[in-house]
């Protein structure tokens, strides 16, 4: 009577229907959560990964602990204030190099930097489609970008454009948590975690292993994760031009990790682009690790505080 046969791909449904219901096969709606049938694993890039972690319905936890994550992020914002750090002391700081601050001088360099890596990357990888959609492509894009608006706030000032100075001055100073606790959440998290998992237990011995290990120790790879740490904490963590973090400081965090959760798990999980497998939608230990990063982030915002109030005083 009705036409109950399975569907061909094992895409399946979105991942927030159930796997039966009263609707027959026939009369539901035809759209598949994968975009494309590729049993979740974009051009076979993840397919060391258990199919059950690629291909099927989300945990019923992890669909909860994100829906109330997003709500309070929402419905507790503050009211947002950030110092404008980069040009509070304009005119007080002595010239380093070029009628430079040593502070200034630094956002510059690290800003110059960061543009020469992903233009290194371009050139000799070819393609860095999956940089700017990684954790840690946002992760770099931000260290750059904070450095660029502090740069760009002094050099505005010193050509007497007020407004556009305070207006970039904010901006840069807006993202300081973020960028530090991000870098240090990439460094701790993938050299200490995803990269021994990676190589030791879903990286099979031989040639593989080796063209992954000189990949990842490679300039590019060494940059996004190892020196973006230290480069994210001048300026932030060290210098004259440092503050504390207030909970404006901390929502902005926590909304850059709401934003790339969206990115991650409405679009690359749908692409079968599987990054960091401990966020695997489809287990219910990823709630551990939705909750971990968050507690990591408020502990973290915690200790940086402790660290600048002993240098500020």
């Amino acid at each position: 009577m009705f036409d109950r046969s399975k569907p061909k791909t094992q895409a399946g449904p979105t991942p927030f229907h159930r796997s039966e219901s009263f609707v027959p096969h026939g009369r539901r709606w035809k759209s598949h959560w994968l975009i494309y049938d590729n049993n979740g694993s974009f051009n076979g890039w993840f397919d060391w990964l258990p199919l059950w972690m690629r291909v099927g319905y989300w945990s019923p936890f992890v669909v909860v602990s994100l829906a109330f994550f997003y709500t309070a992020l929402i419905k507790y914002k503050p009211s947002l204030e950030f110092q404008p750090s980069a040009i509070a002391k304009y005119g007080e700081e002595t010239p380093y190099l070029m009628w430079m601050p040593k502070e200034t001088m630094l956002d510059l360099a690290i800003f110059l930097w960061g543009v020469v890596v992903i233009i290194h990357a371009k050139v000799t990888l070819h393609s860095i489609a999956a940089f700017p959609i990684s954790f840690t492509g946002w992760s770099w894009i931000l260290l750059t970008l904070r450095a660029f608006f502090e740069f760009g706030s002094w050099l505005s000032i010193s050509l007497g454009m007020k407004s556009l100075s305070t207006t970039l001055a904010v901006m840069g100073s807006s993202i300081r948590l973020a960028v530090i606790t991000n870098a240090c959440v990439v460094f701790t998290i993938w050299n200490f975690l995803l990269l021994p998992i990676i190589t030791f237990v879903s990286m099979p011995r031989g040639e593989r292993r080796q063209r992954f290990l000189k990949f990842n120790f490679g300039f590019f790879m060494t940059n996004i994760h190892l020196l973006n740490f230290p480069l994210a904490v001048v300026n932030i963590l060290c210098g004259n031009r440092i503050r504390e973090f207030s909970s404006s400081d901390l929502w902005v965090s926590y909304a850059v990790v709401m934003c790339y959760s969206i990115v991650y798990f409405g679009i690359m999980d749908r692409l079968g682009l599987h990054f960091y497998p401990i966020f695997c939608p489809r287990s219910n230990f990823c709630v551990l690790s939705i909750v971990g990063v968050l507690g990591l982030y408020y502990w973290l915002f915690l200790k940086w505080n402790e660290l600048i109030a002993t240098r500020v005083n």
